[in-house]
């Protein structure tokens, strides 16, 4: 399967190049663009499955055979491919995002039999040789500028990238990336010592090492605040380790007493350590300096949830996602695992308010961006089934079964 037609793009993955052959825009009809190698191999394996669910492990397994591709990777080679295919992921014509699980080419595709057609053999050979021409005019002055701006800019950069991939690490909530954002927090502090920013990422994965893979499998469930009620934080490591993290996180505020992530990891670190009323008063100075922060707003959420105060939780929890929509396409790696479930979680409180109105209206906007998050989907199913509409809800969960390989019992859940 050399050439296909995937949607309106006919693809070589032989040379990698892609041309639009059909649109209504007469400017960009015929365009083409060619593939990076590793873009291209993931749109091919995607047109190998199409309408099926493809995982990341799958993805890695295949695309980046014999090497660790993290969320991060897979998510910015999910990107550029959709930059080269003009798919929107809020209304995906193409790729289609099921969060925490994976991909799904939802474009037809249909492979391509009679060869495309060739120039005379004179002239080809004279385009073949004024490409090599361009090329090697083209790889000589990129060397040249690469050489250039990696002496004029050797430091800034690599730190900068160090500190963003950390920060993107340690959003995606598996041990082994919080492992790799402790190393690369590590490594920018060694290049910059006074880095507030780092020192605060470092306190902040440390104390989700303590909250996520710590104590004993009973409490592998349990939120923060469950934990430190169950004293699942009391141990020695556990305490030896927020110990560390407040030591870094004090360190980090002192560097840069007004930022928002500074506050927010001395935030973090008190509320595991049980001080939820300092922890509050922390976050409440974070969301001064920066109204937006939405890891703020959920940290802040759990603790005002947890001390009785639902509705202040209820305010939060919703600005923490209006902010995550906000910050949506600057911070996709760090938002993505996040921001679905939200919503379906407000949503289910309000369903069980039996709020109908309100608990659909948090599910349609979790589908809009995520249309096969699995309990957003149950949970709307539910609410129509609760306000009659009970074929619609049945449809809903047999889709859901059917496109993501489910055994749903839907009859018994929409009626729970």
């Amino acid at each position: 399967m050399d050439k296909v037609l995937i949607g309106q793009w006919q693809v070589d993955f032989s040379s990698g190049v892609c041309a639009r052959l059909n649109h209504t825009d007469s400017s960009v009809k015929g365009e083409t663009h060619r593939l990076e190698p590793k873009t291209c191999q993931l749109l091919k394996y995607l047109a190998q499955h199409p309408g099926q669910l493809v995982t990341k492990e799958q993805v890695s397994a295949k695309v980046w055979p014999g090497a660790y591709a993290s969320d991060e990777t897979i998510a910015r080679t999910i990107s550029r491919l959709r930059t080269s295919l003009g798919d929107d992921p809020k209304n995906p014509q193409y790729i289609e995002t099921v969060p925490k699980r994976g991909y799904m080419l939802v474009a037809d595709v249909s492979s391509i039999a009679p060869p495309l057609p060739t120039r005379p053999a004179n002239m080809q050979s004279q385009l073949w040789r004024r490409y090599w021409q361009i090329a090697t005019s083209i790889l000589l002055v990129s060397l040249l500028s690469y050489g250039l701006r990696v002496s004029l800019f050797n430091d800034e950069p690599p730190a900068k990238n160090l500190l963003s991939r950390a920060d993107d690490y340690y959003h995606q909530i598996r041990l082994a990336d919080n492992e790799m954002a402790i190393s690369l927090y590590q490594q920018h502090i060694t290049l910059h010592p006074d880095s507030g920013a780092a020192y605060a990422g470092l306190a902040n994965s440390l104390v989700q090492k303590a909250l996520r893979w710590s104590g004993t499998q009973d409490n592998k469930g349990l939120t923060l605040t469950g934990k430190v009620a169950a004293d699942a934080l009391a141990d020695e490591a556990s305490q030896q380790q927020l110990l560390r993290a407040r030591t870094l996180a004090e360190k980090a505020l002192a560097l840069q007493p007004d930022s928002a992530t500074t506050l927010k990891a001395l935030g973090f670190v008190l509320s595991a350590q049980g001080d939820y009323n300092e922890a509050i008063a922390v976050y409440q100075q974070a969301l001064q300096a920066d109204p937006q922060a939405w890891q703020v707003q959920l940290n802040i959420g759990e603790l005002y949830q947890a001390t009785g105060n639902m509705p202040q939780a209820l305010l939060a929890y919703e600005a923490a996602f209006n902010a995550m929509s906000e910050r949506y396409h600057q911070q996709e790696v760090q938002i993505r695992p996040w921001i679905a479930d939200i919503g379906s979680m407000l949503g289910d409180h309000y369903l069980n308010a039996t709020d109908w109105q309100t608990a659909e209206s948090w599910y349609r906007r979790v589908i809009s961006f995520a249309p096969l998050h699995e309990q957003a989907t149950l949970g709307l199913a539910r609410v129509l089934h609760a306000t009659g509409d009970t074929a619609g809800a049945l449809q809903l969960c047999q889709q859901l079964n059917q496109r993501l390989q489910k055994d749903y019992q839907c009859q018994a859940v929409i009626s729970g």
